[in-house]
Parts: structure tokens; sequence; C-alpha cells
């Protein structure tokens, strides 16, 4: 696969990259879910103001 790293380096790579990459994931779409809640809470508020 990667011939310069040693063949134990390759699936501690593998585990680090996993340790950030499924976190960092996790996180942005915790993100954009809750932008998105926010967003429709505020455009329903804007809705109830104006009633």
């Amino acid at each position: 696969m990667l011939p310069f790293l040693g063949p134990d380096l390759v699936p501690i790579l593998a585990m680090l990259v996993l340790l950030v990459g499924v976190p960092a994931f996790v996180v942005v779409v915790l993100a954009v879910v809750s932008g998105y809640i926010q967003h429709d809470a505020e455009q329903r508020l804007a809705e109830l103001e104006e009633e």
C-alpha cells in the first residue's frame, strides 16, 4: 500500500485517521442539523410575530 512506511505503521496510521475522521464527521453532521433547526426556528418565530 504505502511502501515507504513499514508494515507496522499502516494500521497505526489507519487508526489515527479513524480516531480523527469519525468524530470530525459526527461534529460536522451535528453542526449542520443544529444550524438547520435554528434557521427553521427563526423562520417560524418570524411568521408568528407577523400574525
